[in-house]
């Protein structure tokens, strides 16, 4: 009697173990084929550049799901060292979204981006999308965290996450 609940205790803590937990704001459903601009996630954690491997990682899933023109921003050298968090270069980003012709623009924010302290150092990644239209009107908002397994890396971990974000609005 004992031995099965165990088991089966141990299964759900497996499985809770690297679940990916999902809050948006509101259910709506965005055209594939507008045009996509991805701006640099500002990163609120102490890993350098965790938000332009997320914003490189929002290109390739707003891809994949079938999106079918999307524009990244490039910052420059000096900007990348502080991704989209100082002043100036969150001027720049406006800048650069009122020259292009985007009908959604994709933002947000990095809260976790790291391997956990431990013997097994899973991967953790939390982060916050929110998708706008070019006249800037909130359009969509959404927070996903997961902590992964030991052996996974923390890009397919954030890819994890940011694909819970991205797919209930092209899916």
């Amino acid at each position: 009697m004992k031995l099965p609940l165990l088991i089966l205790c141990a299964a759900a803590l497996t499985l809770a173990g690297c679940s990916t937990h999902v809050r948006t704001a509101q259910d709506v459903r965005l055209e594939r084929d507008a045009t996509w601009l991805v701006l640099p996630l500002v990163n609120r954690t102490s890993t350098p550049q965790a938000g332009l491997r997320a914003q490189a990682i929002t290109e390739a899933v707003l891809a994949r799901h079938g999106a079918t023109r999307v524009e990244s921003y490039v910052q420059d050298e000096e900007g990348a060292l502080f991704e989209a968090s100082s002043r100036e270069s969150r001027q720049a980003m406006r800048d650069w979204v009122a020259t292009r012709k985007g009908q959604y623009v994709v933002s947000g924010v990095i809260h976790e981006w790291r391997y956990k302290t431990g013997v097994d150092g899973e991967p953790a990644v939390g982060v916050m999308l929110e998708i706008r239209d070019a006249s800037g009107q909130l359009l969509y908002t959404g927070t996903a965290a997961r902590a992964g397994w030991a052996r996974q890396s923390l890009s397919e971990t954030g890819q994890r996450v940011i694909d819970k974000l991205i797919a209930p609005v092209l899916d």
